[in-house]
C-alpha cells in the first residue's frame, strides 16, 4: 500500500492524488485488499493498465486495487495469461510460439484483466473470438467465481462488465483463451492486407502479421509511453441501413461497413476529421494530428475537465453535421 496519484498510473497521464492504494499479485492479496476497504467503509476502484479511462483531477479517497500478477501458463492450445500481464506482451509470446488468434491484436494498450472488459479488438479481431472464460473476484458476494463466454455478455467494445450493475464490481484476476497452433493467420482488413502486399508478403506469418500490425498502429497512434493517450476515445458508431445509404450517397469517401446483423459500422476517426476537428487543440488537450478518433495530452498539462470538454465539443460537431451520435469508448471516472 502507499500514496499514488492516477496521473502516474493512467495512460492519459491525468488524475487526481489516491488515498490508499494496494498492488495485489495472488487470492490471498485481493482478499486483504477488499477486506480493508470493506472496514474502512472505503469506495473501491479496479485499476487495470491505465488506458481507455479518463478520471477527474479530484482526489481519490477511496481504495484502488492493480492486479499485478504477471504468469502465463498453457496447456496446448490454451493460454491462461493472469490479468496483471501487459496485453501486447502476450500477443508477441504467443505469436512466437506460433499461436493463432490474436496477432491482430498486437500493440494495444492495456492489461490482460482490462481486455474482456473493453472486449478489446483490432483489424477484423476480437477478444471474444479467441475467449474461453476467466476468474474474477465478487466484491459484493466476498468470493471467487468464473465466467464463460456467455456469462460477459461481449459486445461491440462492450461487456457485462462495462454495465452500469455490474461496473467495478469484480476483480479479474485471470483470463483463459483458446488459440491454434500452427494456423494462418486472419486477415479480413484490406489495410493490412495491402500494407502486406505492398511489402512483397503474400502470404505472411504470424510475426510478419504482427510486425505489420504494430508498424501501422505506429503511423497512426501516439505511444502512450510518448504522449498521454487512452487509445481510440470514441467508439465506430454502428447506424442503420437508411442513413449509412444517405450518407455514404452525401459522402462517397465515408468508410462504413456493413455489419452482419444488416446495420452499418462507421468510422469516427473520419466523421471527427471530416467535422474539423483534427490536430485542433482546446486548453492543454488535444485531438491528434495523426489520428483524429484519439485525443492526447501532448505537453501533460491538460486537465480531466479539459479533455472531457474538448469530446464534448467534438461529439456536438459530429451531430450537427452527420446526424451521427458518438459515444466515448473511454470510461469516465470520478465526474459528478
Amino acid at each position: 500500500m502507499g500514496t499514488k496519484t492516477f496521473r502516474d498510473l493512467t495512460t492519459f497521464r491525468v488524475g487526481g492524488q489516491i488515498k490508499h492504494f494496494f498492488e495485489v499479485k495472488n487470492q490471498k492479496e485481493v482478499v486483504e485488499a477488499i477486506s480493508f476497504a470493506k472496514k474502512n467503509s472505503l469506495p473501491i476502484f479496479i485499476l487495470g493498465g491505465g488506458s481507455d479511462i479518463l478520471v477527474s483531477n479530484d482526489d481519490y479517497q477511496g481504495v484502488v486495487i492493480k492486479y499485478v500478477g504477471e504468469s502465463i501458463f498453457y496447456a496446448g492450445d490454451t493460454v491462461t495469461p493472469e490479468a496483471g500481464v501487459v496485453w501486447d506482451k502476450l500477443v508477441e509470446e504467443t505469436v512466437n510460439k506460433g499461436l493463432q488468434g490474436i496477432e491482430c491484436l498486437s500493440g494495444i494498450p492495456g492489461s490482460v484483466g482490462g481486455a474482456p472488459i473493453q472486449n478489446i479488438g483490432a483489424y477484423g479481431q476480437e477478444l471474444k473470438d479467441t475467449f474461453l472464460g476467466l476468474t474474477a473476484y465478487d466484491i459484493e458476494r466476498e468470493k471467487f467465481v468464473t465466467f464463460s463466454k456467455t456469462d460477459c455478455q461481449f459486445g461491440y467494445r462492450e461487456s457485462f462488465f462495462k454495465k452500469p450493475a455490474s461496473w467495478q464490481k469484480f476483480i479479474i484476476t485471470d483470463v483463459t483463451l483458446s488459440l491454434k497452433k500452427n494456423a494462418l493467420p486472419e486477415i479480413k482488413y484490406d489495410s493490412l492486407k495491402n500494407y502486406l502486399l505492398e511489402r512483397g508478403i503474400q502470404n505472411p506469418s504470424l510475426i510478419q502479421v504482427r510486425a505489420a500490425v504494430l508498424k501501422i498502429r505506429e503511423t497512426k497512434f501516439e505511444n502512450p509511453k510518448d504522449v498521454g493517450n487512452a487509445g481510440s476515445f470514441f467508439k465506430n458508431p454502428i447506424i442503420n441501413e437508411e442513413k449509412a445509404k444517405v450518407l455514404i450517397q452525401k459522402y462517397s469517401d465515408i468508410p462504413c461497413r456493413l455489419q452482419e446483423d444488416g446495420n452499418y459500422k462507421c468510422s469516427a476517426g473520419w466523421l471527427i476529421e471530416n467535422a474539423g476537428w483534427k490536430g485542433k487543440r482546446f486548453g492543454g488537450a488535444q485531438v491528434s494530428p495523426r489520428h483524429a478518433l484519439v485525443l492526447i495530452n501532448p505537453e501533460g498539462k491538460a486537465t480531466a475537465k479539459e479533455v472531457k470538454e474538448l469530446a464534448e465539443k467534438i461529439s456536438g460537431d459530429v451531430y450537427k453535421k452527420f446526424g451521427v451520435k458518438l459515444e466515448p469508448e473511454v470510461q469516465y471516472i470520478g465526474f459528478n
